[in-house]
């Protein structure tokens, strides 16, 4: 998956805030007006699209930030951002009330809307939303604006992004958004469970989708891991699960293909001498026949055989994945 890096290092002190202030959207530096900081600045990002949001990784310099009406005028932006802070201290003003946050919290924005913030030295990662898009899910999100979602609240999503920031540059297009549904679910489920607000039918299937999704990436290696016990865990019908489930392939389906993907690139590496037989186990094949009839479906070709051909043409399996 293609993305836009930005960072400082190799731009002359002098010549950084300027520099940073200059870059165009996706960056929200030209959106808010701020003042050189004292000392030496510094700012390091990686923006990247997926699909229903735009995500960027920002490494910055304290500062302060000034959303105003006349800006919000003039250029129009007019869409929703999470703030989820790694890093760092903030604190803020909006004409409803003032708001605080630290490391480990979610902060929502409405870009729409005039607000004042001053940080500390901080690790933030934005996940800017289309209006159209989030209200959809969560109708009345203008009333959320400068709101701070912290500890069991924010822990959902905050752990998923952080999950997510080591892998995102090695992703592909599709599992980029599949990574923005993943996040737009956890955005309404950390958002239904704060009883901050009422989301839509839509939003409580999207945040149920998101949910199976994560119970499968964490359980997937168990053999009996099946669609009842999905259902039995997340304590809703067979019914309900499949109607939260758009993939058109099933449930089913996604467990196994995300079973394969990981056993693929298991026996791609070349460090990983395990036996097929072991590999298969580990991620969630009861029987070596059915894993082999299921890998040569996916990938034309036995397990045994893609071994054999990673280690003489590397190249060559990646072609054929793709």
């Amino acid at each position: 998956m293609r993305f836009l890096s930005f960072t400082t290092r190799g731009i002359a002190p002098r010549e950084r805030y300027e520099a940073w202030r200059g870059r165009p959207w996706p960056s929200l530096a030209k959106l808010v007006r701020t003042e050189p900081p004292g000392g030496e600045f510094y700012a390091h990002a990686q923006t990247f699209d997926l699909g229903k949001l735009v995500l960027a990784d920002n490494r910055i310099t304290g500062q302060t930030y000034d959303r105003s009406a006349s800006l919000i005028r003039a250029d129009g932006f007019d869409s929703i951002n999470l703030a989820i802070t790694l890093e760092g201290r903030f604190h803020g003003e909006t004409p409803a009330g003032s708001y605080r946050g630290a490391a480990r919290t979610v902060l929502i924005v409405d870009m729409g809307r005039p607000f004042r913030q001053s940080s500390t030295n901080s690790r933030c990662v934005n996940l800017t939303f289309a209006r159209s898009t989030i209200q959809r899910f969560v109708p009345r999100i203008d009333g959320l604006h400068g709101l701070v979602l912290s500890g069991h609240d924010a822990q959902p999503l905050v752990e998923l992004v952080t999950d997510l920031l080591g892998r995102l540059p090695g992703m592909t297009d599709e599992d980029g958004a599949r990574a923005g549904t993943l996040l737009t679910g956890a955005v309404l489920s950390c958002l239904g469970a704060s009883d901050v607000c009422t989301l839509s039918e839509e939003a409580e299937q999207a945040r149920l989708g998101m949910e199976i999704r994560w119970i499968i990436a964490q359980r997937f290696r168990e053999p009996d891991l099946t669609t009842d016990r999905i259902a039995a865990l997340l304590g809703v019908s067979r019914a309900t699960l499949y109607r939260a489930f758009p993939d058109e392939a099933g449930i089913s389906a996604y467990l196994t293909r995300l079973r394969l993907e990981r056993a693929a690139s298991a026996l791609r590496d070349p460090r990983d001498a395990r036996p097929i037989t072991q590999i298969a186990r580990a991620v969630g094949f009861a029987r070596d026949s059915s894993f082999s009839r299921a890998f040569r479906e996916a990938f034309g070709c036995t397990p045994r055989e893609w071994r054999a051909i990673a280690r003489e043409s590397p190249a060559a399996l990646v072609e054929d994945d793709q």
